[in-house]
C-alpha cells in the first residue's frame, strides 16, 4: 500500500515538475480539420460523404492511452458497448441503434472477422496499443459489407510499418481494479505492449506484442444482504501480431500477416452467484493481401484463414468448440474523372465448428452428433458506386447479391444520396438520407447447438435515415433521425430453451453530435442519442449522453474530463425460475486522464482516474462492474 502510494505520489510529481516548466509555447493540439474517410472503400473528404461516420483518430488514442479498445468505441453516438465496464473478460455485447451484436460487422484491416460459433468477433481479444484508428460507419451497409451489416460497421486499422528502417515502441500501464463496494489501492491490473517495424529498401516488417493481466474483482456479485466475500477472478490476455510486406514494383505489392489472441478468465455461475469457472479462448489468423495499382484504379484480393478455440471444460458446463472460416474478398476500384468511383467484387465466407459436450447421464466430453453438417457456405457478388458532383450532389448506392447455402439469394441495397453546400474557407452545410436493407443469417451455433433451432428464419432489416450536417470554422453539427423496421428477430427463448425467431420490431431514435474549439486550446464534444424500441429493449438506454472536455495546458500536456449518462434499461433475471423482467437504474460516470511528453514524439507519461465519484451499477444484472480507479503508465519510442 504504501510502496504504491509513493509511486503514484511520484509520477504527480515528475508529471507536475515538467508541466510547469514546459519552455514551449501552448499551442492548439487538435482542430476540426476536414477528415477523410473510407465509408465508401474510397477516400473521400467527409463532407462529400452521405453516411455517418465517426473517426477515432491516431490523435484521440493517444489522448487515451492506458484505455481498453471498447472504452473509446463506447463514447460514439448511437452505441452502446454493455461489458466494456465490467470484469475485464466480461461477455460483451453490441448494441448500435437498438440492435444486437450479430448486426454489426466488425472489419480488420478491411477484412471481415467472424466467430461462426457466435455470428460475431469478441473485442476483448484486441490490445488498443496495436490499433492506429478506428471508423465507424452506422446504418444498414449490407450492400457494400455483407450480411451482418444492418447497424454499423467497425473498421480497425492496425499500426503499419514506418519508413525508417528500425522503430520500436514500448508501453506500460499499471492500476488498481476494483468495484465501487471494495474500492482499493492496491494493485491489480497490468498492460504491457512492444512493437518493432520498419522499411528496408522494399521490404517491410511489423511484429508486435501484448500482455495484460487483470484481477481483483468478482465477476458476480454477492447479494447485499450478505456479507459473503466472492472470489476474485482473474483475467490474462496475449496479443501477438506479425506483418510482411512487399513492394515487388511500383505497381504490385503484397502484404502477408498473422496474429495470435489469447484470454484465459475466470467466470461466475450467474446474477448473484459465485462460481470458479474458467474459460480459455484462442483466435489464429492468417492472411494474404496482393495489390496492383493502376493509372485509375486498383486490384485487390484478401484472403484470411480464421480460427476460433473456445475450452469450457473446467466449468459448470463442460464443452469445447472450433469455429475456422476462409474468408476471400476480391474487388477492383475505378475512379472515373474523380467524379464517380465505382467498385466491383465477390466477397466468399465459408464457415464451420465442432464441439464436444457431456451427453446426458454420462461423465466425458463426446463430440457432437449432428444430424446436419454445422457449416455454411456464403458467395456474395456486389456493386458500388459513389457520385461526387462539382455543384454539391453526392450519390452513394449499392447492390449485393447474398448466396447463402442454406437459405438460398437474397439480394440487399442501399441508396443514399446527399447534398453539400460549400462557404468558402469557412465550412459547409450537408442533408443526407438513406434507404438501405439488410440481411442476417443465424450463426451457426444459433442452428446447431443444444439450445439452437434449425428452423430459424434469417433476419431481414429496413432503415431509413435523414440528417444534417453543418461545419463552420470551428464548430461541427450535426442531427440525425434513423428508423429501423426488423423482421424474425433471432433471439433466445428462456422457457424454451432454445434460439426462436421473437417476432419483428420497430426501432427509431435521433443522434446528435457537437464539436467545437472552444479556444486555442480547449476543444469540446458532446452528443446524444435517443433509441426507442416498440420490443423490450434489453440492455439498450433509450437516452444516453457523452461530453469531452479536452485541454492542452502545454504544446505537450493535454488533459481530458469526459462525462457518461446511461438511462435505465430493461434486463432479463435468470436467477430464478421462470426468469422475469427488472429495470437497471440510471448511471452517471466522470473520468479524467492526462498525458504529458517528457520528451517530444519519444516519451510519453500518461494517468487517469475512472469513475470519479465511485458510483455503483450495474451493465448485467447481478454482476460487478468497475468502481473508481487509478492507472499510470509510460510510453517510449526509438
Amino acid at each position: 500500500m504504501k510502496k504504491t502510494l509513493v509511486q503514484v505520489s511520484a509520477f504527480c510529481m515528475l508529471f507536475a515538475f515538467n508541466t510547469l516548466n514546459a519552455q514551449e509555447k501552448i499551442e492548439k493540439i487538435e482542430q476540426l480539420e476536414e477528415v477523410v474517410i473510407t465509408d465508401s472503400r474510397f477516400k473521400i473528404k467527409r463532407e462529400n460523404s452521405g453516411k455517418v461516420v465517426h473517426k477515432i483518430t491516431a490523435e484521440d488514442i493517444q489522448n487515451n492511452l492506458g484505455k481498453d479498445i471498447t472504452e473509446l468505441i463506447n463514447t460514439v453516438a448511437g452505441i452502446e458497448i454493455n461489458g466494456s465496464k465490467s470484469v475485464a473478460g466480461q461477455s460483451l455485447g453490441y448494441y448500435i441503434r437498438g440492435g444486437r451484436s450479430n448486426e454489426v460487422i466488425i472489419l480488420i484491416d478491411g477484412v471481415q472477422v467472424i466467430d461462426p460459433l457466435q455470428n460475431s468477433f469478441d473485442l476483448n481479444l484486441l490490445n488498443l496499443d496495436q490499433v492506429a484508428s478506428i471508423e465507424i460507419i452506422k446504418g444498414a451497409a449490407s450492400a457494400l459489407y455483407g450480411s451482418g451489416a444492418a447497424t454499423a460497421v467497425i473498421d480497425i486499422r492496425l499500426k503499419k510499418a514506418a519508413k525508417d528502417s528500425v522503430n520500436a515502441t514500448f508501453s506500460s500501464t499499471v492500476g488498481t481494479n476494483s468495484t465501487a463496494k471494495d474500492s482499493n489501492s492496491n494493485i491489480a491490473n497490468f498492460n504491457n505492449a512492444v512493437n518493432v517495424n520498419g522499411t528496408v529498401n522494399k521490404f517491410n516488417y511489423l511484429v508486435s506484442f501484448g500482455h495484460q493481466y487483470s484481477d481483483g474483482m468478482s465477476a458476480a456479485k454477492p447479494l447485499e444482504e450478505t456479507t459473503v466475500k466472492f472470489e476474485e477472478d482473474p483475467f490474462t490476455r496475449i496479443n501477438t501480431n506479425v506483418t510482411l510486406g512487399y513492394q515487388i514494383s511500383d505497381k504490385i505489392s503484397v502484404a502477408t500477416f498473422g496474429s495470435f489472441n489469447k484470454i484465459n478468465n475466470s467466470f461466475d455461475r450467474g446474477s448473484y452467484a459465485d462460481a470458479e469457472n474458467i474459460s480459455n479462448s484462442k483466435n489464429y489468423r492468417l492472411g494474404i493481401a496482393p495489390k496492383y495499382d493502376y493509372k485509375n484504379g486498383s486490384v485487390q484480393l484478401n484472403a484470411t484463414y480464421n480460427l476460433y478455440d473456445i475450452d469450457r471444460s473446467k466449468s459448470q458446463y463442460p464443452g469445447t468448440s472450433t469455429g475456422e472460416n476462409y474468408v476471400v474478398d476480391a474487388f477492383v476500384k475505378h475512379n472515373f474523372n474523380n467524379v464517380i468511383h465505382a467498385i466491383v467484387g465477390v466477397n466468399a465466407l465459408k464457415s464451420e465448428i465442432e464441439t464436444y459436450e457431456i451427453p446426458w447421464g454420462a461423465s466425458e466430453l463426446t463430440k457432437t452428433i449432428y444430424f446436419e453438417t454445422p457449416k455454411s457456405t456464403v458467395v456474395d457478388p456486389y456493386l458500388n458506386v459513389v457520385y461526387i458532383s462539382k455543384f454539391g450532389l453526392n450519390l452513394n448506392s449499392g447492390v449485393r447479391l447474398n448466396t447463402n447455402s442454406k437459405y438460398g439469394n437474397h439480394i440487399v441495397y442501399n441508396f443514399n444520396p446527399s447534398y453539400t453546400m460549400k462557404y468558402e474557407g469557412k465550412g459547409y452545410s450537408k442533408i443526407f438520407a438513406s434507404y438501405s436493407t439488410a440481411f442476417v443469417a443465424p450463426s451457426l451455433q444459433d442452428l446447431y447447438a443444444s439450445w439452437g433451432n434449425v428452423d430459424l428464419n434469417p433476419q431481414e432489416s429496413l432503415t431509413y435515415e435523414g440528417g444534417i450536417e453543418l461545419k463552420a470554422n470551428a464548430l461541427l453539427f450535426s442531427a440525425t433521425y434513423f428508423n429501423r423496421e426488423v423482421e424474425n428477430i433471432i433471439g433466445y427463448d428462456a422457457t424454451l430453451f432454445k434460439m426462436v425467431n421473437n417476432g419483428d420490431a420497430t426501432i427509431n431514435g435521433v443522434e446528435v453530435e457537437v464539436a467545437a474549439d472552444l479556444s486555442e486550446n480547449m476543444d469540446i464534444s458532446f452528443n446524444y442519442t435517443y433509441t426507442n424500441n416498440d420490443n423490450e429493449a434489453i440492455r439498450i438506454p433509450k437516452n444516453k449522453v457523452n461530453l469531452n472536455l479536452s485541454y492542452a495546458l502545454a504544446s505537450s500536456t493535454n488533459l481530458s474530463l469526459n462525462y457518461q449518462y446511461n438511462d435505465k434499461r430493461d434486463e432479463t433475471d435468470f436467477s430464478s425460475w421462470p426468469s422475469s423482467s427488472v429495470k437497471l437504474k440510471a448511471y452517471s460516470l466522470v473520468d479524467f486522464s492526462a498525458n504529458h511528453q517528457i520528451i517530444k514524439n519519444r516519451m510519453t507519461l500518461f494517468a487517469s482516474v475512472t469513475n470519479i465519484l465511485n458510483e455503483d451499477f450495474e451493465e448485467i444484472f447481478g454482476f460487478s462492474t468497475r468502481g473508481r480507479n487509478y492507472s499510470l503508465g509510460f510510453k517510449l519510442k526509438f
